[in-house]
């Protein structure tokens, strides 16, 4: 299993175009790891995120802490604590938060901004986000 999962959350963060998330409930443990994988994160205000696991096994630490600082990461990771989406977005977590009804559709908005750039650039600017994680390709989910 954990060999399938290191080769799924490798090709997320590799994947060459932006991945958008429309988050609409509880992102939790695997959930929240696979959002902060995403490079744009639109949540309902239904949402919350969260990493309880770390309770009874290993958090994914990396991501979290590229995306929001050590402090913050270290405050969700350490505690297990779980935040709504209004704090996900004053902790940069998340870059909107819309109502629920609306989430499909500024979610297909965003995405359809980013489309109206050339493909290349698009492929550019993602491979110059992928190498800033500077990432080994080989490393293994729960190392991150």
């Amino acid at each position: 299993m954990w060999d399938s999962s290191d080769r799924f959350h490798h090709a997320l963060l590799r994947f060459p175009l932006p991945i958008v998330a429309a988050i609409n409930g509880p992102a939790l443990t695997g959930g929240f790891d696979f959002a902060v994988r995403c490079d744009l994160r639109i949540a309902s205000s239904s949402a919350r995120f969260g990493h309880p696991e770390r309770s009874f096994g290993d958090v994914v630490y990396g991501p979290l802490h590229d995306l929001v600082g050590g402090a913050v990461a270290r405050d969700l990771c350490l505690t297990g604590r779980t935040v709504d989406a209004n704090e996900a977005h004053v902790l940069g977590l998340v870059a909107r938060v819309v109502p629920p009804t609306e989430l499909m559709a500024v979610t297909r908005e965003v995405a359809r901004s980013i489309t109206a750039f050339p493909r290349e650039l698009s492929i550019r600017t993602k491979a110059k986000i992928v190498a800033r994680m500077s990432i080994d390709p080989n490393t293994k989910t729960l190392d991150l």
